[in-house]
């Protein structure tokens, strides 16, 4: 190579790290933040829903609620929802550590989810489970985990539920145990 070729190499590379040195950095901007904000928030949440005709058909309660309308759902902490029949008697108590209600009016609870039999002297008395979906409107309820259900003379586990509250039905899905008693309450 001869001293201009050299002379021309330099001169370029000396304006290629100058153009590098002021350019802007394309990795230090920061990317879009995909981290959403709630539109509103409540603490220590009371709601009550009534039917047309004006009977109560279900209470809700939480510790906590963050409503995302972007998402169309609505984030809860111990949800407590209480279920009434069409006589406005409350029938079920489910409650868990965590919950959201989607824009479908399906609430999904998870962690330690309880569902407590309301009415006395009914065959079922608590259902447990770690994750359930119910659809607000039916009272339809489904879960994929574990499932125990117990009674005053019976005990089942297995995985899968569907049911219907208010119609009183429970079928677990697989790997059903059941211990029956026929021993009377003292």
């Amino acid at each position: 190579m001869n001293r201009q070729n050299v002379g021309i190499v330099i001169l370029f590379l000396c304006a290629l790290g100058i153009w590098r040195f002021f350019s802007p950095d394309e990795q230090t901007t920061a990317p879009a933040s995909t981290e959403y904000q709630p539109d509103f928030t409540a603490q220590i949440l009371r709601s009550v829903e009534f039917s047309i005709e004006g009977k109560i058909i279900r209470r809700t309660f939480a510790d906590s609620m963050e409503h995302y309308g972007e998402l169309g759902m609505t984030m809860f902490t111990n949800p407590v929802i209480i279920l009434y029949d069409d006589n406005a008697q409350a029938t079920w108590k489910i409650q868990a550590k965590e919950g959201d209600f989607s824009s479908e009016d399906v609430a999904t609870l998870r962690n330690d989810v309880v569902i407590k039999n309301m009415a006395k002297n009914d065959y079922i008395d608590v259902i447990t489970t770690s994750y359930l979906q119910l659809e607000l409107a039916t009272n339809l309820v489904r879960s994929d985990q574990l499932i125990t259900i117990t009674g005053d003379l019976f005990n089942q586990t297995g995985i899968g539920l569907e049911g219907d509250l208010k119609q009183e039905y429970m079928t677990i899905l697989k790997q059903v145990k059941a211990i029956y008693t026929n021993d009377e309450k003292i």
